[in-house]
């Protein structure tokens, strides 16, 4: 029995169903006999193709070779490493793989300490404080020199003693005329 005979004998008991299976069947043989004599032979075969999965075909990049539709899993397989499914991932992978050849983003002549102890940290925060205390220190004495007077064998006046004389009047020495014209 074929395939053609199953699909009609798979109901035995609905007359109706039969009868739309062979009419079926009676018109995919007209349509496959008018391709036929239109040059395309084609043919029938029994079977359940599924369809693709989703996402299946894709397009696969590889940095130095041109893309490819891949449409199953297999096939990528069959491609090997290299291949990517944008073309910015190519980019990226190609860089970090240069980046891990070259032993990473850091020098490994750098010395690198990835932990402190509590009395480490304490240290180090004291001597911030003992380096600020320093800076204050001598900003405050800057500013004490500059108040008395004397800087470098120079004497500066105070402000006291340049506000006690007369106020200074403006540098103009004689009115200026204004010449006649358009006001």
């Amino acid at each position: 029995m074929n395939w053609r005979d199953k699909i009609v004998t798979d109901w035995p008991n609905d007359l109706q169903k039969a009868h739309r299976c062979r009419t079926a069947l009676q018109d995919l043989e007209r349509a496959l006999l008018d391709l036929a004599g239109l040059g395309h032979p084609l043919h029938v075969e029994e079977g359940y193709l599924p369809p693709p999965p989703p996402g299946w075909p894709r397009a696969m990049f590889h940095l130095t070779e041109p893309a490819r539709s891949i449409h199953c899993q297999g096939d990528l397989d069959e491609l090997g490493d290299g291949w990517y499914p944008t073309m910015e991932e190519a980019r990226n992978a190609k860089g970090l793989q240069k980046q891990y050849e070259r032993g990473g983003i850091f020098n490994r002549a750098l010395p690198t300490m990835l932990t402190q102890t509590p009395q480490q940290i304490a240290a180090a925060l004291e001597e911030t404080m003992r380096l600020r205390d320093q800076q204050k220190k001598f900003v405050d004495d800057m500013r004490a020199k500059h108040r008395t007077g004397v800087v470098e064998g120079r004497i500066i006046l105070s402000d006291e003693a340049l506000h006690n004389g007369p106020e200074p009047g403006p540098d103009i020495p004689e009115p200026v005329e204004r010449i006649g014209g358009r006001r």
